[in-house]
């Protein structure tokens, strides 16, 4: 059985202990057993644990007066069937194992209300003990067991709990959750395998607005960047996996939505701080973290404010190989030096760019709350979330760009149709400088309106999201290119190293080798934008198997504007043997010093300064240039929403059955506008769409015993589209050797799925549990990407852009395992851990023309493993936890050689803490422990990128009041 920890404060060290014995003032109402001894352990100051399906449906006498423990207990528990013990710092609730069975409940008895479930998790969170990692477990535990659809929870009571600096970090420990890191730090979530353009992000159950990226051309769309929100001002995250009527659509993976701190929910006024220095050992840079939470309630509890802030700088650096494609070359090469191609149709690597890749960031976050809670039946609730990150990027890099054509005979080595190595006359390098600032500010203003009036409870909520990104300072990348001879190169395969390159002919150390080739200058901004208006209805009634309907309806207005700028500046610097002021000292150590390969790892370096200098306030106040009307574009969307929701609560073969079933409907009004290229101007032009989605979803829990229930789920879900991929846009990207362009689509249909959940849980012991479950996803509608050529103003692009395609579907199993282990003999008794694993297959049907055929889904990880191992005892805690995922495909379907795929990659994270005293603990913290890279390949496991961003340890302390 899991058992819910109801109260907690102080210590009991033994049956016989003082408290035990000490008679207390006790006040525990007559009626619901679990209330009363909640009302118990706030009065006694002992921690109590019982378990909630033990609980249920039991009454008590109540109990009053100044009296011991066991006088208490005694009393609370009379006719109850349940007994007491003392064990450690908590009195355990259990079955009397020779107690006769109590006389079975009348079925209305036995089967608590949704709401009565939730008026009895309040009470059992309004004590949990803080600070701690197990307890925190428990109640997610809890939280889980009483859901009647399939959701995965982490709960963190008091700030800085999460054992991670990120949001996305703490959720790898959910099972069927990964995460995509950028830079080191984790940036988007994938649930159940699938991509984050599948999931949707909620701050307290309200769309949150996405940042951008405007550091390159990639977008990310309605995908949430977690690196913006820093996880101290998080009271908890819910990752929802089956919908209900009532939540929100949009999310094919999985719903996950995140909770910031309110007053009235933490119950007493409190302070809590939090300092740590955090060095990233690439960069080897000492970084600050400072945060604080202050919260007032009132005596009457009836009224609180809530004020959390966040500081933090982060210096960050990445070693990488990247930019590699493999394109094919029908005239094979030369192997045995005779003169003659031998080797037949070849792919062949091009654009090596060992890259360094430099950030600072500086990030603030602020969350405030208040709440106003006057009577049992008004709850009002204001939240604000703003969070403003600032990052200074620099990238230094340069490219080797062999010609196959030109190999020297005999050199070329071939494995297997792929060119492995060999040694290339006429060769061509680029060395690069980009310097920006980024900046992104994310801000989240909530109104929420609770009313009882009679049996019905109306809730009203508005709330305004919005998000900015832009470029203070403008997006520079200084260029130098020219003819460098002779390039040797070997490919190791994904996983062997990096490529080994050698310039036989060129120093890349002297700023005479490459003339100049231009400046490039972008600003870029783009705002998202959301109001919302929704209203709710909630009755309980009593209708057969039908305890409580609930229907409601919401309106959102959201808007995207997305803006950007370039200009290329030739002008002094093509090809211009440049002076030393056009030139900066290499002024990092170590490059790719983890990997054997032979490779420049110093060059010279642009020195931006000076290349800025070449563009004139009268390019700045040009005319907007026919590439930038291509690249901006605004997205409108309005969707206004109902839905009808009842909840089930019947007996089915003499245990209880709940659960619920709806239907949401929603109407989606997309405009796309933006410009057009004819290949000879730009023309304005915008699209409008108009769909309609009805979306069924049914879950139901049966409890087949105290211990053990089964759950099914079934729904119709969808995913919109990514904003960027609506827009009728192109872009265009001249910057290496291979010409490129993306492109958008304003005809694409939402992706569409019928979802199927079966979820078997065992909770065997206290906080402990053993669930396995299956689901399926069959995806009616999904959209690929197309790869073209275009031609604009006489070049050849290579196009990427989204079409729409077949069908899909997703199947897997999901297996979590958590435990306590409580009953080893002491010190041994502080030990818990968490496993979870996630398997998928994918099968989808794809488009090529007129050709059909059948592959994987792309940006589906198949496998994902986690792994925590705890213990905590005393002052004592420590945590070591291992995440993993499997390959993420790219390359199938219409994608080729171009598309990368992710290599498999895990991260082993710990943390080590320790108590000083009650109010103040101390901490060490490490990511990566075992310093793995992330790295890419294509086909046969060729090689196309390498990122190495290092260790991240930290020291910190804590103190609450």
């Amino acid at each position: 059985m899991a058992f819910a920890i109801l109260a907690a404060a102080g210590s009991v060290s033994a049956q016989t202990s003082a408290r035990g014995r000490a008679p207390v003032a006790v006040s525990a109402s007559a009626g619901d057993l679990s209330a009363a001894l909640a009302q118990y352990s706030r009065a006694s100051g002992l921690q109590v644990i019982a378990d909630p399906a033990l609980l249920r449906g039991r009454r008590t006498q109540g109990v009053s007066g100044t009296l011991t423990t066991a006088q208490a207990l005694d009393r609370l528990l009379s006719g109850t069937g349940l007994v007491w013990r003392l064990n450690g710092d908590a009195v355990v609730i259990t079955r009397a194992a020779q107690a006769r069975p109590a006389a079975p409940a009348p079925a209305a008895a036995r089967v608590l209300s949704t709401e009565d479930r939730a008026e009895t998790f309040a009470e059992l969170e309004e004590v949990v003990v803080t600070g701690s990692f197990s307890s925190s477990l428990t109640q997610a535990l809890d939280v889980k067991r009483r859901a009647d659809n399939v959701v995965d929870v982490i709960t963190a009571e008091d700030i800085g709990d999460f054992p991670s600096q990120n949001i996305a970090e703490a959720l790898q420990r959910v099972p069927g959750v990964s995460i995509v890191r950028d830079r080191g730090e984790g940036l988007f979530v994938r649930v159940r395998g699938l991509g984050a353009n599948f999931q949707i992000t909620t701050l307290n159950g309200r769309s949150a607005a996405v940042n951008e990226n405007v550091r390159d051309s990639g977008q990310s769309g309605r995908q949430f960047r977690f690196d913006t929100l820093p996880s101290e001002l998080v009271a908890g995250v819910d990752v929802i996996k089956s919908p209900l009527a009532s939540l929100d659509e949009g999310a094919i993976g999985g719903v996950v939505n995140v909770r910031t701190f309110r007053p009235l929910d933490l119950k007493t006024s409190r302070l809590a701080l939090s300092g740590d220095v955090n060095y990233a050992e690439n960069a080897g840079d000492l970084n600050p973290r400072l945060s604080a939470l202050g919260s007032w309630v009132n005596e009457d509890r009836t009224f609180g404010a809530l004020l959390a802030a966040v500081y933090d700088q982060r210096s960050l650096r990445q070693d990488r190989i990247t930019g590699v494609t493999w394109g094919t070359y029908a005239a094979g090469v030369d192997t045995n030096g005779d003169g003659v191609s031998d080797s037949g149709r070849i792919i062949y690597p091009q654009a090596l760019r060992p890259t360094l890749e430099m950030e600072d960031r500086e990030r603030y976050g602020l969350n405030a709350a208040l709440q106003w809670r006057p009577t049992s039946t008004t709850d009002v609730n204001l939240d604000i979330t703003y969070t403003d990150l600032m990052v200074d990027y620099d990238e230094l890099t340069y490219s080797a760009d062999a010609n196959v054509a030109n190999a020297v005979r005999g050199s070329a080595r071939v494995e297997n149709g792929a060119l492995a190595g060999g040694t290339f006359g006429g060769g061509t390098s680029q060395i690069g400088h980009e310097v920006s600032r980024l900046h992104h500010d994310n801000l989240s203003v909530g109104l929420n309106l609770r009313q009882q009036i009679g049996a019905w409870t109306v809730s009203g909520d508005v709330a305004y999201a919005r998000a900015a990104s832009d470029t203070p300072d403008p997006i520079t990348r200084s260029r130098v290119q020219g003819s460098v001879g002779r390039i040797q190169i070997d490919m190791p395969k994904s996983g062997g190293g990096v490529p080994s390159i050698r310039f036989l002919d060129a120093d890349m150390n002297s700023i005479s080798t490459l003339p100049g080739r231009r400046l490039e200058y972008r600003v870029n901004d783009t705002l998202d934008e959301e109001t919302a208006i929704q209203l709710d209805f909630v009755r309980p009634v009593s209708f057969g198997p039908i305890a409580k309907v609930a229907f409601g309806a919401k309106y959102r207005d959201r808007a995207r504007d997305y803006n950007r700028r370039d200009f290329n500046i030739t002008r002094g610097i093509s090809g211009v043997t440049l002076g030393q002021d056009f030139f900066q000292p290499f002024s990092q150590r170590d490059f790719l010093s983890k990997v054997g390969a032979e490779l420049p790892r110093s060059w010279v370096v642009p020195n931006p300064t000076r290349f800025l200098r070449q563009i004139t306030q009268a390019d700045l106040e040009a005319p907007l240039s026919r590439g930038d009307l291509r690249n901006s574009y605004q997205i409108d969307e309005t969707i206004l929403a109902g839905y009808g929701m009842a909840d089930i609560e019947i007996m089915l073969f003499g245990a209880p059955l709940r659960g619920n079933f709806g239907l949401r409907v929603a109407q989606t009004e997309q405009t796309s506008s933006g410009h057009a290229d004819n290949g000879r101007a730009a023309l304005p032009v915008s699209f409008d769409k108009t769909y309609n989605d009805v979306l069924p979803s049914l879950n139901l829990v049966w409890e087949a015993r105290d211990d053990f229930q089964f759950r099914i789920a079934a729904a119709k879900v969808i995913t919109r589209p990514s904003l960027s991929d609506l827009a009728p846009r192109l872009t265009l990207n001249s910057s290496g050797a291979l010409f490129t362009a993306v492109g958008g689509n304003p005809e694409l249909r939402p992706f569409e799925a019928w979802q199927y959940d079966a979820v078997a849980e065992w909770y065997f012991s206290p906080s402990s549990a053993l669930i396995g479950g299956a689901f399926y996803k069959d995806i009616t509608t999904f959209s690929t990407r197309r790869r073209s050529n275009i031609v604009i103003d006489d070049v050849t692009y290579e196009l990427t852009a989204p079409v729409n395609g077949g069908t899909a579907s997703i199947a897997g199993i999901e297996l979590a395992y958590q435990q306590l282990f409580p009953f080893l003999p002491a010190p041994f008794d502080g030990l818990g851990m968490t496993a979870n694993l996630t398997l998928t297959t994918t099968d989808a049907t794809y488009y090529d023309g007129t050709r059909e055929f059948k592959d994987d889904l792309e940006n589906v990880a198949k496998q994902s493993i986690n792994l925590t191992g705890f213990y905590e005892k005393g002052p004592l805690a420590a945590r070591l936890s291992y995440s993993w995922r499997g390959d993420v495909l790219q390359e199938v379907g219409t994608n080729g050689l171009e598309s990368a795929n992710d290599r498999a990659f895990g991260s082993l994270d710990g943390s080590l803490s320790y108590k000083l005293t009650d109010r103040l603990t101390v901490s060490v913290e490490a990511i990566n422990l075992t310093d793995q890279p992330q790295e890419q390949f294509v086909a046969d496991n060729r090689f196309v990128g390498y990122t190495d961003y290092g260790r991240t340890i930290s020291v910190g302390m804590s103190a609450r009041f």
